[in-house]
């Protein structure tokens, strides 16, 4: 099974988040080389806030929709995640126009909904690809992908050739490009939703059930302070240093961007196939079968990385590699590393049925770290930020691992019980 069915869609996956994840990585290396650095700083900040805004917006919808996608394929699912995540844009816009009124100094108020309009396309593309792929239909991103990615190219030739040199007019573009595998991902469902007796207004009531609300929370929680955990470094750096601090802590990121997609990779395949399985032994042989297989394999790019990045950094940054940005750059990929570990435990989590604990994790190490960029304060400095930002994911993998053996011997004493009763 794992050499058939998982590998074929783990390969339809992997081409699909590579061309998202490539074309990115592209644009970003291009912008890194030939933005001013204050100017880098400021697309740095504001493309930090469309990423926030995803996760807010998309309110928990990637395991969420494979997870039940997996078990019962119900398009309505589907579409109360689409109109929640509609919802929560339209309470984003409002609550960023009033602090653009109030704020001293804000942004200009554009380039706040330009990054939320970004957070939304990726939001409703990833809505619509996790219930396809919850129903065991990876290849069709493949196509959506390739069909962005090349169009992303374009703006990154453009960006190489410095025919745009603005943050605003590489958003704006960002933002319709977005549009391109979201029109095929449409198109896809559009057959699926004409043949479904939809009721609008049985929609809307199901929508505001308690139950509803509650199911997804979990996942939004989880989703929300995640991406926060990621992008702690820089929000604080913005918060107690400069835009260009920023900018240069990104390089690293930047560098590392391609492995970056392994996580998201495995973590859906595993998560639709462990979703599937109904009893708990089968759960626990698939997961041990796949962790001992994958991760020492997904481990390698990692460790290339650690003997390359010297060679590496000058060449694609056109920056020399200082002792700072040296230990920096070591640090943060360390960490990705342990990004990778930390994703099989959270998937375990989830197909178990408890990604509240997986969200009660990641809030608890997400403030902890919060405190310690806090009591940095004004001494936070890039080699300071990426020693944080390392133990805080190395405690979160450590606490994963201890709920999940707490959780699997409850899961296993619960079946003795039934047996025995039985």
């Amino acid at each position: 099974m794992i050499r058939s069915d998982f590998a074929r869609k783990m390969m339809s996956n992997s081409v699909a988040q590579g061309l998202n994840f490539g074309s990115r990585w592209l644009l970003n290396l291009a912008l890194a080389r030939h933005l001013l650095e204050t100017e880098f700083g400021l697309f740095s900040f504001v493309y930090m806030l469309a990423n926030l805004f995803f996760p807010t917006i998309a309110f928990g919808v990637n395991f969420y929709l494979i997870h039940n996608a997996a078990k019962d394929r119900n398009i309505n699912t589907l579409i109360s995640s689409l109109t929640i995540s509609l919802l929560v844009f339209v309470l984003l816009c409002a609550g960023f126009f009033g602090y653009s009124l109030l704020a001293s100094d804000p942004l200009p108020y554009s380039l706040y909904v330009l990054s939320l309009a970004i957070g939304l396309v990726w939001a409703l593309n990833q809505a619509i690809f996790s219930y396809l792929k919850g129903a065991q239909q990876f290849a069709i991103e493949v196509k959506s992908q390739l069909l962005g990615a090349t169009l992303m190219l374009v703006l990154v030739a453009f960006v190489w050739f410095e025919a745009i040199d603005n943050t605003a007019t590489v958003l704006g573009w960002i933002l319709l490009l977005s549009l391109a595998p979201l029109w095929v991902g449409l198109r896809v469902i559009t057959p699926q939703l004409r043949q479904a007796a939809l009721v609008p207004a049985q929609l809307w009531r199901a929508l505001w059930q308690g139950k509803t609300w509650r199911d997804r929370f979990s996942y939004a929680w989880h989703d929300v302070f995640a991406i926060y955990l990621t992008n702690i470094p820089f929000i604080f750096l913005a918060m107690f240093s400069t835009l260009t601090a920023l900018g240069q802590f990104r390089k690293a990121f930047i560098l590392f961007m391609p492995v970056t997609l392994l996580p998201v990779v495995f973590s859906q395949v595993l998560l639709s196939k462990l979703s599937a399985k109904a009893v708990l032994q089968d759960k626990v042989a698939l997961f041990k079968r796949i962790l001992l297989l994958s991760l020492p394999l997904l481990s390698l790019p990692y460790l290339l990385l650690m003997l390359l990045y010297p060679w590496l950094y000058p060449w694609l940054l056109n920056e020399r590699l200082t002792p700072d940005t040296d230990l920096v750059t070591l640090l943060v990929v360390i960490t990705l590393w342990l990004t990778l570990v930390k994703t099989y435990f959270e998937v375990w989590t989830t197909a178990t049925g408890r990604s509240d604990w997986r969200a009660a994790n990641v809030t608890l190490v997400a403030l902890l770290s919060s405190l310690a960029y806090l009591w940095l304060n004004d001494e936070l400095d890039s080699v300071s930020a990426a020693w944080v930002f390392m133990w805080s994911n190395l405690t979160a993998v450590l606490f994963l691992q201890i709920l999940c053996w707490r959780g699997y011997q409850q899961d296993k004493n619960a079946a003795i019980t039934t047996s025995t009763h039985g």
